[in-house]
C-alpha cells in the first residue's frame, strides 16, 4: 500500500468524528431535555477521546494492512484487534472494479474491489493503490478470468 494511504485514513477519520461532534450539538436545541448542556459536553468529550485514541491507533492498523498478488490468488490482510486474512482464488473472481472516494481522490489513490462467488464475504476491497498499480491489477485479473491463466 502507498505511504499516502495513512493520510487518507487520518483525514477520513477526522472528518467522521467532526461530523459526529457537530451532530451532537443538535441536542442543544432540545429544550425539553434537562441538563442538555452537560449531556452535550459529555458526549463531546467522549467523542474527542475516541477520536484521539482512534487516530493514535491508525498507524498500527496501517502497518498491519497488506496484500499479496500472486500467480493464482490475491490475499488481503486487515484488522488490528480482529485480524482477518482473505484469500481469493483468481479462478473464482466474477468482477473487478476500480474505485475512488472523495478523500482518496485528494491524495490520488484508488482502491480495487474484487467480487468473488467462492466466499461468504463476496466483495473484498484493497485500498491505497496508485492508479497505475490498480489498473495493472485489474488488467491481470481480467486476463486470468478470460484466458484461465496469467500471460
Amino acid at each position: 500500500m502507498e505511504k499516502k494511504y495513512i493520510r487518507v485514513q487520518v483525514v477520513g477519520t477526522a472528518l467522521a468524528y467532526i461530523c459526529l461532534m457537530l451532530f451532537s450539538l443538535f441536542f442543544l436545541f432540545a429544550e425539553e431535555l434537562p441538563y442538555r448542556i452537560f449531556i452535550v459536553g459529555g458526549v463531546e468529550c467522549l467523542l474527542l477521546c475516541a477520536a484521539v485514541i482512534n487516530l493514535m491507533l491508525l498507524p498500527k492498523a496501517y502497518a498491519y494492512k497488506g496484500f499479496a498478488f500472486r500467480e493464482h490468488d490475491i490475499t488481503y490482510r486487515s484488522g488490528l484487534f480482529f485480524p482477518s486474512v482473505v484469500t481469493i482464488p483468481l479462478g473464482k473472481v466474477q468482477q473487478v472494479s476500480i474505485r475512488q472516494n472523495p478523500v482518496s481522490k485528494l491524495f490520488g489513490l484508488y482502491s480495487i474491489a474484487v467480487v468473488n462467488g467462492a466466499q461468504f464475504k463476496a466483495e473484498t476491497v484493497i485500498p491505497g493503490l496508485t492508479e497505475a498499480r490498480a489498473n495493472e491489477m485489474k488488467t491481470v485479473i481480467m486476463e486470468y478470468i478470460q484466458h484461465g491463466k496469467i500471460r
